[in-house]
């Protein structure tokens, strides 16, 4: 997943000094990339899952500063999900981690474990404390199930996330592209949820879109390099919460404390969503597109970076076209324009040779993140009559290379 928004949604942060600490990006060549609560005291159906509180600092005396510890499953243990489900095991949660090899037996190489180098400290996880699945039926059920799977995936997710839901779980899905509503038919018809109301699962509390802006590498099984970002941002696709503002926080509280994970909460999802296609679908697309270059030689060419420009420009017209559709004009909500292109444009331009996510798919010859990142876009561009002629000419391109190499 591509760090450069995460450059953008973090610029007004102070903290973000501290995630840059003057280092530029490091990128493994070639190597696999990127493939969050509530603060309850409800003991569940079995309280081997129940939140048990977990003392700041250690101190089990005291009796203060106490946080809550959750049980969360991390669905996809690859670049992304393989660093936040590190983070969340760092700050005391208790964390499961399912990956969708065929055998754990890579990840017993070398003493086995979990192994994240990261900019923001290393974390280690050793055999005998990282628990690892095949299956999720194995796993026991949640308070928060984090998905991190890319939307090439997004069919199988409601089958691996069923057998760890409760009615009190929450869950978040890390992905690329215009998903939600896809993923929530897919959920209600995998559970036979045929009575909850539009916009509510009855299977789970909460389900959350959620967005990791972040440059991480699987480099081999159980070993993770992050070398820059990690910006998380979610919004709520589904919710039986009783406000707004209990969903937002129960996010705030899952990564209360945890290091190197900043976080930012967006109240309409959709323009989330659509804020970071103003990035993804130019640079993933062009470096795509031109059979697999880099971030620099794109903006450093004239024609190219004028291609990207005009690919904001599109990007931003549909999505405020939709949101206006779903909000109408006069709603509460904020367009998309000029600050947030001229931001990504300026923010690309210092970002060196980066290998898209994308691009690393292409190359690599794994399945490309064409239905929801690049095809949906241009289907909304279709239906609300929005003119997009160098996207649909960016995405039949990747189209092409789809259907060439089988991805």
């Amino acid at each position: 997943l591509d760090w450069l928004v995460a450059l953008l949604l973090a610029a007004s942060c102070k903290a973000w000094s501290s995630v840059v600490r003057g280092r530029a990006p490091r990128v493994a060549s070639l190597a696999e990339q990127a493939d969050s609560s509530i603060d309850t005291t409800t003991v569940h159906a079995t309280d081997m899952s129940a939140p048990i509180p977990l003392e700041e600092n250690g101190d089990a005396k005291t009796g203060t500063n106490k946080k809550t510890r959750f049980k969360v499953a991390i669905v996809g243990a690859g670049a992304v999900g393989s660093y936040y489900g590190a983070r969340l095991h760092e700050a005391g949660h208790d964390c499961q981690f399912y990956t969708r090899t065929t055998t754990t037996a890579g990840l017993e190489e070398g003493g086995g474990g979990l192994l994240v180098t990261s900019v923001e400290g290393d974390i280690e996880i050793p055999s005998r404390d990282y628990q690892v699945f095949n299956s999720t039926s194995e796993m026991q059920p949640a308070d928060w199930v984090v998905v991190a799977l890319k939307s090439s995936s997004l069919h199988v997710i409601p089958e691996l996330i069923v057998p760890l839901l409760q009615p009190t779980t929450r869950v978040l899905v890390i992905m690329n592209g215009l998903i939600e509503n896809d993923l929530v038919g897919m959920i209600k018809e995998t559970t036979n949820d045929t009575t909850s109301p539009k916009g509510q699962l009855g299977c789970c509390q909460t389900l959350y879109g959620g967005m990791a802006l972040i440059c991480s590498n699987r480099l081999e099984p159980g070993r993770i390099d992050h070398s820059y970002a990690g910006l998380l941002s979610a919004g709520v696709a589904a919710t039986s919460s009783l406000s707004p503002e209990e969903d937002e926080a129960a996010f705030r509280r899952l990564f209360d404390g945890v290091k190197g994970v900043p976080i930012t909460y967006d109240s309409n999802l959709l323009r989330g969503r659509w804020k970071k296609m103003v990035w993804n679908l130019p640079f993933n697309g062009i470096s795509v597109a031109m059979g697999g270059i880099t971030v620099d030689q794109i903006v450093n060419d004239p024609g190219l970076r004028k291609l990207a420009d005009a690919i904001m420009d599109e990007t931003i017209l549909v999505a405020n076209t939709e949101l206006a559709a779903e909000y109408g004009d006069d709603g509460d909500w904020e367009p998309l324009g000029d600050a947030e292109k001229d931001q990504m444009m300026t923010l690309s331009d210092g970002m060196g040779p980066y290998r898209t996510s994308t691009m690393l798919d292409l190359t690599n010859r794994r399945a490309m993140e064409v239905k929801y990142m690049f095809r949906e876009p241009v289907k909304r561009a279709d239906r609300l009559g929005a003119k997009v002629p160098q996207l649909r000419t960016i995405v039949t391109m990747i189209e092409a290379y789809q259907r060439k190499y089988g991805l």
